[in-house]
């Protein structure tokens, strides 16, 4: 019948295609696995290279220490010899003893360093041992400074003045101002702002509105102005605590009796 005809022409096509996806994945695998042996000997290659690199390095650092460990040495005796002409010092000759001592336990501690090390070099290159750290890299923290000191003030006049980094700033009349302490205690001193403290401030700020022009003449510059001579000194603590001054009291006269000799 032409059902079964077509049926089994299907069964044919799908038993072929079963082959070739077979066949793919077989090949897949062999890639996969000479993939996969590639990157191992890759790793061990690049693993080579490296404890070949680390142990030259080590054994390049422990050259430097047999070059350098006489001179230590040396240096130390010299030092040695020169303090000893000093014998009738106490401290020089404490000292003496001290890096005579020093330069014997290093000699030794050296020697027996040296040649673990030593042995080290060949366990790094063959594998046996891990390769050595690297020296940790110390990073200096930026430390921040401390902001320069500033003050609040109620200006009571418009005034120029400069920032901590030379800017010039415009102080609008009857507004809030942040400036320099050195320069709001001037201000203060001259009635050109009082503190914020200030009755006159729940009154007068905002009033003025928006009409400023820092270039106008009625304009202070605070970093500019002279002074009155004799003007009081200003310190807004003792004025913002109110305090009142207690009434003098009446001398008094107190007799005390001393015997005589």
């Amino acid at each position: 019948m032409p059902d079964d005809k077509a049926r089994a022409k299907l069964e044919t096509a799908v038993a072929a295609c079963a082959v070739t996806r077979d066949g793919y994945a077989n090949a897949l695998v062999e890639v996969q696995a000479k993939i996969t042996d590639a990157e191992q000997k890759l790793a061990a290659e690049r693993a080579t290279v490296e404890r070949k690199a680390a142990s030259e390095k080590l054994a390049s650092d422990l050259d430097a220490v047999e070059r350098a460990l006489p001179d230590y040495l040396a240096a130390g005796k010299r030092f040695a010899d020169a303090l000893e002409k000093l014998h009738f010092h106490h401290e020089s000759g404490a000292m003496v003893r001290f890096i005579c001592n020093t330069a014997t336990q290093v000699e030794v501690a050296t020697g027996f360093a040296l040649v673990e090390l030593r042995g080290m070099v060949v366990a790094v290159r063959e594998g046996v041992a891990p390769i050595p750290a690297a020296q940790p890299v110390t990073t200096s923290v930026p430390i921040a400074e401390p902001s320069p000191p500033t003050q609040m003030i109620f200006m009571m006049k418009s005034a120029n003045f400069r920032d901590h980094d030379g800017r010039i700033r415009f102080a609008k009349q009857f507004e809030d101002a942040t400036m320099p302490v050195t320069t709001a205690q001037r201000a203060l001193r001259m009635g050109v702002a009082v503190l914020v403290t200030d009755p006159k401030r729940a009154r007068l700020r905002g009033t003025r509105g928006g009409d400023f022009n820092p270039r106008a003449p009625d304009v202070i510059d605070l970093d500019v102005v002279e002074e009155p001579k004799n003007l009081p000194h200003f310190d807004p603590v003792p004025r913002s605590a109110n305090f009142t001054p207690l009434p003098a009291a009446e001398p008094r006269t107190i007799l005390i009796d001393v015997p005589r000799s």
